[in-house]
């Protein structure tokens, strides 16, 4: 059944949010709107809102000790 593609819950987003802050590790800090766009890459299915999406990416990023960009779509 490869056809079937499950819709993402706010604790898989929050996984691949924590994942892509590891894999940028290096940068001093996040930007809202690039994670909130890796994300809606991975998970085109995803039912949360942009504004749901980024206060998990905050929420994530202050806990590993990020700085946050709160920028918008450009």
């Amino acid at each position: 059944m490869s056809g079937l593609v499950q819709k993402p819950n706010s604790l898989d987003v929050r996984q691949a949010i924590v994942r892509y802050l590891i894999d940028h590790v290096d940068n001093p800090s996040v930007s809202i709107f690039e994670v909130t766009s890796a994300v809606r890459k991975m998970f085109p299915l995803c039912e949360l809102t942009d504004w749901q999406i980024g206060d998990l990416i905050a929420r994530s990023a202050i806990d590993a000790g990020f700085a946050i960009d709160f920028d918008a779509a450009p």
